[in-house]
């Protein structure tokens, strides 16, 4: 199974995905913001990062940016989770990195497919 970084802003949306992805043995570490992350990558490793784009301080698609510029992180298949679905952020998502990109409010078994296609 895969290690996987979940960073939001809000914490119900984290305990959610922790929920369905260690439900489907995954192991999830949790950051709420973009600079907690980084701190986390760089003491640790992931398969895989599902990022909230509208957070405060930093946006998921810079800390995309970042992420794949760090050692532990330039492996990373991201995800971006959002409530944003314009043609425009997806493409802007894409441009840094981004392999994939989830609605919100998302169905739990949409999460566990997308999951399931990167490992």
């Amino acid at each position: 199974m895969a290690r996987i970084l979940t960073v939001d802003d809000a914490p119900a949306v984290l305990k959610i995905l922790n929920l369905v992805l260690t439900t489907e043995g995954h192991e999830v570490t949790s950051a709420t913001n973009g600079m907690e992350a980084l701190q986390k990558l760089e003491t640790s490793s992931f398969d895989i990062g599902i990022f909230d784009v509208n957070m405060p301080g930093m946006t998921g698609i810079e800390l995309t940016e970042k992420t794949l510029k760090s050692e532990n992180g330039k492996s990373m298949k991201i995800v971006m989770l959002t409530t944003e679905s314009s043609d425009e952020m997806k493409n802007k998502g894409k441009a840094a990195g981004a392999v994939g990109w989830l609605v919100k409010p998302f169905a739990n078994e949409s999460l566990i497919k997308l999951i399931s296609q990167l490992v």
